[in-house]
């Protein structure tokens, strides 16, 4: 039974996620409320949820779990006070977690008070998988991160290149899991995904494409080890109101929360 959720963000991702879990909420009665910067351009909220703007206004609104779907400030500003309480929390600007001594202390306060930290698979799947493999000696995970033109246009414009110009696939970034969340934090969450589930920021190696033949987002994962080998292709529709981020990723996130309130629990 889910009593009460808040939403840190309600952008894109955070109303496709309301949007998935409302017959859910629903249901169950649940009490509802969004942590946001005013702001006279964003979306109006839903009957009945409530607006905040504050941590303290949250934190008094006493939620069973909060899902951040900021951006990567939100998850240092308001995640540790959240875990403080006992209050779980589902992550999804997982670039943030690049930074090993944040990391450290989310998992010491969600410790020492009960709370979990929930990180959904987003735009990948094989997650568990690299899991059941992740203390091989031999591991090696390289993922290849395939996107159209119109996910990267402000990236070609910082390198002066014309969009309709780039008429084969190009080379954007090659390098670990490590600098690419954090040189492209809107688009390589999934990085950083993996790198937390397998050998580390450092070892994850990742590529970046620019792939003008390609209409949806594509993710290829290979991992290798002494227990074998997986080779694996994903190929995302677009979000139609964000074309950097893949449409399953709010679905994903959803299914987090489902499964977090579910008595049957695949993993």
């Amino acid at each position: 039974m889910i009593n009460s959720v808040a939403f840190i963000g309600f952008g894109a991702i955070g109303q496709d996620v309301f949007k998935t879990l409302q017959p859910m909420f629903s249901a169950q009665q649940t009490k509802l409320l969004v942590l946001r910067r005013p702001d006279p351009l964003q979306a109006e909220l839903p009957e009945g949820v409530i607006e905040c703007a504050s941590l303290e206004e949250l934190l008094a609104f006493k939620p069973q779990l909060v899902i951040e779907a900021a951006a990567q400030a939100a998850v240092r500003e308001y995640l540790p006070a959240c875990l403080e309480l006992g209050i779980s929390v589902v992550i999804t600007s997982i670039g943030a977690l690049t930074d090993a001594t944040l990391v450290d202390e989310l998992v010491r306060i969600a410790g020492e008070n009960g709370s979990q930290i929930l990180l959904p698979s987003g735009a990948i799947g094989g997650l568990d998988y690299l899991q059941s493999v992740r203390h091989a000696p031999d591991l090696q995970v390289v993922y290849e991160s395939r996107k159209p033109v119109a996910a990267w246009l402000p990236e070609l414009a910082e390198l002066n290149i014309e969009p309709a110009s780039v008429s084969t696939e190009m080379l954007l970034f090659e390098g670990n899991a490590a600098e690419a969340a954090q040189r492209y934090p809107k688009n390589l969450n999934v990085a950083a995904t993996l790198a937390l589930a397998g050998v580390g920021m450092q070892k994850t190696k990742v590529k970046v494409m620019v792939d003008p033949t390609l209409a949806q987002n594509q993710h290829v994962i290979h991992i290798t080890s002494q227990f074998g080998s997986m080779r694996l292709v994903l190929s995302n529709t677009p979000s139609p109101s964000n074309p950097k981020s893949s449409w399953v990723v709010a679905q994903s996130i959803a299914s987090v929360v489902q499964r977090e309130f579910s008595i049957l629990k695949v993993r």
